[in-house]
């Protein structure tokens, strides 16, 4: 049996710039796959670790790339200024604010992450509700995540002057005034979980984060057999392809 194949230049020129598309999303895709896997296994390790006691040393852990998100961790420190930066929050009760505030600590002076407060509380929350002098705290350390492009057209303005912020350190300029100006890491924060003070009473936390990525790869795949096939049979109706 031989095979008697024509192609047909125009449809073969088409189909092969599309199968180069759609491989190379499936390929683009298995590196992805790849990259969370790896990844969703570090933040696990993470917050499974047994929880830090003080911020001694993390700082030199993110340097070496180390996973922190949503570790657990308990430190000693105290509110650098009395009043928080509040960043909006929506909720389906009314408007909310949460409070940020800059805390000093031995080796990491870090942004602590409060709890929210209605939007009629808000000038009296540092004084009712924050913690005043040298406080044991314990919380989740969290990850910043800066505002792309499109977030920041999109995104409402902030107002100093109002202390009305809508992201973390939107400004870029959140310690300024502060003793700890230019110290503190702008890349974590500290969701502190007000009051507890010893880490190990926190539940694992850990983010929603999808790895949608093989089911992704395996259709472009699919997409780039299919079309394959559709090549193929056209040929055979066309007379192009034979077995002789």
């Amino acid at each position: 049996m031989k095979l008697h194949f024509k192609p047909m230049p125009w449809l073969t020129i088409i189909v092969a710039i599309c199968l180069a598309i759609l491989i190379s999303l499936g390929t683009w895709q298995y590196h992805r796959l790849q990259w969370k896997t790896a990844l969703l296994a570090e933040i696990e390790a993470a917050v499974t670790a047994p929880p830090r006691k003080g911020l001694v040393g993390i700082e030199k852990d993110r340097a070496l790339g180390a996973q922190l998100d949503f570790m657990r961790v308990e430190f000693e420190g105290e509110l650098a200024s009395p009043q928080p930066y509040l960043v909006y929050k929506s909720r389906s009760d009314g408007i909310y604010w949460q409070a940020y505030s800059a805390i000093e600590t031995e080796g990491w002076p870090v942004f602590g992450a409060f709890g929210y407060v209605r939007d009629d509380q808000k000038e009296d929350y540092a004084i009712d509700f924050l913690p005043q002098g040298k406080t044991k705290f314990a919380g989740y350390i969290r990850k910043t995540h800066p505002m792309g492009m499109i977030e920041s057209l999109v995104k409402s303005k902030a107002s100093p002057k109002t202390n009305r912020y809508f992201k973390f350190n939107q400004t870029g300029d959140w310690g300024d005034d502060l003793s700890v100006k230019g110290t503190f890491n702008q890349n974590y924060y500290i969701e502190v979980i007000e009051g507890v003070t010893d880490a190990s009473q926190l539940p694992v936390k850990r983010p929603d984060i999808r790895n949608n990525h093989l089911d992704y790869m395996l259709t472009w795949y699919s997409f780039a057999i299919i079309l394959l096939i559709i090549y193929f049979i056209l040929h055979r109706r066309a007379g192009r392809l034979k077995f002789l």
